[in-house]
This record gives C-alpha cells, sequence and structure tokens, in this order.
C-alpha cells in the first residue's frame, strides 16, 4: 500500500507538471499570434479533460478502498465537489476575475495574441494558469475557468490523501483531503476563476516531492518533479517568489544534510534543481524584460530601469507606510492585535472585509498542534511546521494580509491535524469526544459553502430559470451600465472608467482606467489645467469620448483633492462638455463633447 499511495504522490505531482508545460507552451504560441488557433486551444482543453478525468478515476477508486469511515468522509467530499461544481457554473463576478485572470485573458482572445495591457500592471505578472483560461474565453465559455481553479484545489487535495495514506491509511488521507478543501478559503476560491488554488497545488507538490526524495535520494524523479513544480509555482503568481526562497533553502538543508553524501552528489542536485526551478519561470522573465526592459516588472522597480512607469503613486498605495502602520491607520488597530496578526488570521477572518484578511481559515488547524509532532517522522514534521511558520512571519511583516496569500501554508497544517488526530485517537480511552470535535468543526466549515449557496443563488440560473443578464444585473451593480455601452456606443468608442474598480470584464468597448485604485490621470489634469476646455483636450488626446463613474465615490475623492479654484474648474467642464447619457444604481454614463 505504501507503494501504491507513493506511486499516487508522484503521478498526480506529475498531472500538475504536465498542465504546466501545456500552458507554458501556450505562452509561446500566443505571443506568436495564435491564441484563437483550434489547435492549441484543443491541446489545452484535451488536457485539462485528461486531468480531470484522472482526478474522477483517483476520487471514485478511492470509495471502493475506504470502510464506512472513509466512506462518510468521501461522502462530505462528494457534497462539497457537487456543490462547488454547482457553484462554478454560474457568470464571473468575482473581483480579480473581472480586473485581472479573466479581464486580460478575454484581452488576448480579443486581439487573438498575447498583447501587452500597460495600464494593467498586474498584466505583467506570471499568469500560467490564466493560459489555461484564455482558451475558453476564445469559445465563449468563461465559466470554465472557474472550475479549472477548482480543479488544482482538489488535485491538491489528492497530494494531500496520497501522502497521509501513506504514511498512516487511507481513513487520515480522505480526512486530509476533507479539511483541506473545506477550509472556508478554499470553498470560496474553488468557485472563483483566481490562480491561488494553482500557487498552493505546485507548492505542495514541491514540498511533499522533496521530503519523497529525502527517503529516496536514488529516484531523482522526486528531485524533478520538486524542482519543476516550484518553478511553476513562481510562474503562477508572484508570492511563488517566496515561497520559492523558502523550499530551496529546506532543498539545501535536506542535500547536505545527509551524512557521508560526497560533496560532487551535493552539487549535482544542486545544479539540477536550480536549473530545472528556474526553467519554467524563465519565459515569463523573458516576455517582460522584452516589453518593459525589467524581468520581475511591477516588483523590483530599484534594481532594473523599465519603459513602462511603476504602477500608482505614494499618494495611492500608502507606499511611505510600513505594513503595521497601515493597519494602525486604516483601521485603529493596537499594538497587541497587529503583534496577534498570526493568530487572528486563524480565529477571525471574514469573507469581503480587508481588515479581517478578506477570508477565513479554519481553528482547527492550529489548535491540535501541540499533538502532531509525537511518534515517527519527527524532523518532517519539523520542516512542515517550519515552512508555514516561516512563510506566515514573513507574509506579516511584507504584504497587506489576506488570506489567499498565504492559502500555501493550509496543506502543511493540514497534514500536522491529520498526525494529531492520529496520536490523539491513540491515546485516549473514549474517542467520541475526538470525533464530536471534529464533526463540529467539518459543519462549521461547511457552514461556509452553505453560505455562498445562499450569497450566489445559482440554482435557478443552472436550471435554465433565470438568464445570464438577469443573473449578472442582480450580482454586479456596474453591469446595466456595461450593458448599456455594449448596446448603444459605437465601435471606436472609448470609455475612461472612475471608482469602477478596473472591473471592465464585461466592457465590450474600448476603455482605460488608471493604474491605482484612484482617478490619477483626472486629477493631474485637472490641476494643470487652465479652463475646462484643457481637461477636454486631454481626454481627446488619449483617444476618450466617455467617461463612466461611480457618482458618489467620485464626488466625494474630488471634494477632497480639489481646491476651491480646482472645484469650480471641475464644475464648467461638467456643465460644458459632460452629457449624461445612462445611470443606474449609482454609476452613470457621460459622454464627453468638444
Amino acid at each position: 500500500m505504501e507503494a501504491h499511495f507513493s506511486g499516487l504522490l508522484f503521478r498526480t505531482s506529475l498531472v500538475g507538471v504536465l498542465l504546466g508545460l501545456v500552458a507554458t507552451v501556450y505562452l509561446f504560441f500566443g505571443l506568436a499570434g495564435f491564441v484563437a488557433h483550434p489547435l492549441f486551444n484543443s491541446l489545452v482543453a484535451a488536457s485539462l479533460g485528461a486531468a480531470a478525468l484522472f482526478f474522477l478515476y483517483v476520487f471514485v477508486s478511492s470509495w471502493r478502498t475506504a470502510h464506512w469511515v472513509g466512506r462518510l468522509i468521501w461522502l462530505a467530499l462528494l457534497l462539497i465537489l457537487f456543490g462547488e461544481t454547482l457553484l462554478g457554473l454560474t457568470p464571473p463576478t468575482a473581483r480579480d476575475e473581472l480586473t485581472h485572470h479573466l479581464a486580460i485573458p478575454k484581452l488576448y482572445a480579443r486581439a487573438g495574441r498575447i498583447v501587452e495591457v500597460p495600464i494593467a500592471y498586474y498584466a505583467y505578472y506570471p499568469m500560467l494558469l490564466d493560459m489555461l483560461y484564455t482558451p475558453w474565453l476564445v469559445w465563449g465559455w468563461d465559466f470554465v475557468p472557474k472550475l479549472i481553479h477548482a480543479l488544482y484545489g482538489y488535485l491538491t487535495g489528492l497530494l494531500l490523501y496520497a501522502y497521509l495514506a501513506r504514511r498512516m491509511n487511507g481513513i487520515y488521507g480522505l480526512l486530509g483531503f476533507f479539511f483541506f478543501i473545506a477550509t472556508p478559503v478554499v470553498l470560496r476560491l474553488s468557485h472563483w476563476g483566481y490562480v491561488d488554488l494553482g500557487v498552493t497545488f505546485y507548492t505542495t507538490a514541491a514540498l511533499l516531492c522533496l521530503l519523497s526524495w529525502r527517503e529516496e535520494k536514488t529516484r531523482r524523479g522526486w528531485l524533478v518533479l520538486a524542482a519543476l513544480s516550484l518553478g511553476l509555482a513562481m510562474a503562477t503568481k508572484p508570492n511563488g517568489y517566496l515561497v520559492a526562497v523558502l523550499v530551496s533553502g529546506f532543498f539545501l538543508f535536506i542535500a547536505a544534510g545527509e551524512p557521508g553524501r560526497g560533496a560532487r552528489k551535493v552539487v549535482t542536485d544542486m545544479v539540477c534543481f536550480g536549473l530545472l526551478t528556474a526553467l519554467p519561470l524563465l519565459p515569463w522573465l523573458g516576455k517582460n524584460w522584452l516589453q518593459t526592459g525589467n524581468p520581475f516588472y511591477p516588483l523590483m522597480g530599484r534594481y532594473f530601469h523599465s519603459s513602462v512607469p511603476s504602477p500608482g503613486g505614494a499618494a495611492e498605495s500608502f507606499v511611505e507606510f510600513g505594513v503595521f502602520a497601515k493597519r494602525a491607520l486604516l483601521y485603529g488597530e493596537s499594538g497587541w492585535q497587529i503583534a496577534a496578526l498570526p493568530l487572528r488570521l486563524f480565529f477571525f477572518g471574514q469573507d469581503d472585509n480587508p481588515q479581517y484578511f478578506d477570508g477565513a481559515l479554519s481553528p482547527l488547524l492550529i489548535l491540535l498542534l501541540p499533538w502532531a509532532f509525537k511518534g515517527k517522522w519527527r524532523e518532517e514534521k519539523q520542516l512542515l511546521f517550519g515552512f508555514a511558520a516561516l512563510l506566515l512571519a514573513f507574509a506579516v511583516v511584507m504584504v497587506d494580509m489576506r488570506a489567499r496569500y498565504v492559502l500555501m501554508i493550509v496543506p502543511p497544517l493540514v497534514i500536522l491535524l491529520a498526525y494529531a488526530v492520529f496520536n490523539i485517537y491513540l491515546s485516549i480511552k473514549r474517542p467520541g469526544y475526538l470525533y464530536a470535535i471534529l464533526i463540529a468543526f467539518a459543519a462549521w466549515q461547511g457552514s461556509y459553502l452553505w453560505g455562498y449557496f445562499r450569497e450566489v443563488a445559482p440554482w435557478p440560473y443552472v436550471m435554465g430559470r433565470e438568464g445570464r443578464v438577469n443573473f449578472l444585473t442582480r450580482s454586479l451593480a456596474e453591469f446595466p451600465v456595461f450593458q448599456y455601452v455594449n448596446r448603444e456606443l459605437p465601435a471606436d468608442a472609448k470609455v475612461y472608467l472612475i471608482f469602477v474598480g478596473r472591473r471592465v470584464y464585461y466592457c465590450e468597448r474600448d476603455y482605460f482606467h488608471d493604474p491605482g485604485e484612484l482617478p490619477g490621470f483626472l486629477l493631474t489634469t485637472l490641476r494643470g489645467a487652465q479652463k475646462p476646455d484643457d481637461v477636454a483636450q486631454a481626454l481627446q488626446r488619449m483617444g476618450i469620448n466617455h467617461l463612466m463613474a461611480h457618482v458618489d465615490l467620485l464626488g466625494r475623492y474630488l471634494q477632497n483633492n480639489l481646491t476651491p479654484p480646482q472645484g469650480l474648474l471641475w464644475n464648467d467642464f461638467v456643465a460644458r462638455h459632460l452629457h449624461l447619457s445612462f445611470q443606474d444604481r449609482g454609476y452613470a454614463l457621460y459622454r464627453i463633447s468638444r
């Protein structure tokens, strides 16, 4: 059985690496202008279909080998997978789908090639999973990226299942799968077309393959898979860079830590690991270097001269303040609240609330940690805990904390949770109490899925009783204005989007938005203008002939940032050059006249 689950871990990691290879090949052909080519799009679709069939085969097979406890967990997993699939069949409405992960590939689909998008700095990030999303946008099936993202989550669950079943038995493998996929932030991401589950899969594969190579250094395939997976994590999202630093440190510890291992073998392993890790990232670095002069754009601007301006400014992004100072200023948090951020992340996360990490983890991930380190494989457990602790510590001081930014710590903590449950079960006389605790947390985590069902209300749409337009109208406040734009504006129109949150996916006309959240271009234009005609001319030089804005937010912003003379100039510009075309639910569209 150990050999069987070891093989499953290897094959699951290999499936992810092959998907990453297909996405990288698509990048090259996309840059060459073959985004709409049916052959390459069909290659992506066939690869994803094969990966989905692999998952389904293994998942169904796990039912046949489980006894009644395992089958109860399996049924709970089936319920989650069914619910997430229903949610994933609805049109995209999540913020980063509409600004980034679907909006940018949609521009590629429209252009027939991978093009530069200078107004969106995030278009220069590595976008491995977005390559797998692009063919479906060419075909108009924009719900499929949600299912692809969910598939990466399910493959991560398979990695945990294989590892834990190898170490203990299939019940603990299914338990690890369940508590990963039922973590609230994972439940939420599993019906969004984001990329966080992708970077989590590749990080987990790199860690577990390294641990397997630690046991079987004669099997170089483990090392190859670990290195390629780590490189694909970096090619998926920028926080993969931090993961790569930490995992590479663990690799050096493992490679050099075995007594009697020759220096030549250690150096060979290091060179092999380093080259293979860099390989998946190099195409993205090369693309950015050719386009901007900075291979890491928009990062590392201090070290590389870039032909593209850095996004935003100090006034927009608070870059002059540290992470802790920002929280104190924005949320009024005290010193002890800021110091307790790592613990608060597990206990107080809330969806759609940036102060509370814009997502929820689970307290269970850390409550049973004291029991995890007993028994065998202690050093392996310490490595997993060390990775999770270091990644969390670095993330707390480096970024504005979001639960999904540190999603990569969840699989190692789930593994430790399974070890803890195993150790507690062996040491107590009445395991019913343990079962009660696990069932209570499982129900609590599952309640999030029910909440997402109530929020999205997918059933009428999935059953055909509600149309796409009606679904989007009730889900997105800005959609009616975009619908008017797409229906009424001429094909050569260009719209300046202000306080729309850069949610541009449903705009079928050419558009412009500021790189940051605030309308810096408009503010700069008003401050430099002498008369209303100067503002109109500045917009016309950009090709802009319409303006769409959240009226209240724009009014408050200009009131707080313009001097009285500048405010009068804006009012004159509105009176002479702005003509209301359509307004709905706080958003308005204006035509700009000369």
